[in-house]
């Protein structure tokens, strides 16, 4: 599997995973939390770290309003829903 697949797998395994654990585009996450989270679905170091920078890029996730902040944004949250719907 290429790399930006793989990120991309990832961005989706761990968005699913922050919404079923109770995030949305209106909740602010500690990024101690996401991490928590990330760590359930197998989810570390620069694997995480390329999930995280793909899911951002894609405008998935954004920074909160303080450093040490996530949110998931709408687009986030539409791109969760569909990848729930196709799997």
């Amino acid at each position: 599997m290429a790399v930006f697949s793989l990120d991309r797998a990832n961005a989706i395994r761990l968005l699913k995973a922050l919404v079923a654990a109770g995030a949305n585009s209106n909740t602010l996450m500690v990024n101690t939390w996401v991490g928590d989270i990330a760590l359930k679905v197998a989810l570390r170091g620069t694997n995480l770290a390329s999930a995280l920078a793909y899911a951002q890029g894609q405008g998935w996730i954004a920074d909160g309003p303080q450093k040490g902040w996530t949110t998931i944004t709408r687009a986030g949250e539409r791109a969760t829903r569909l990848y729930i719907v196709a799997l």
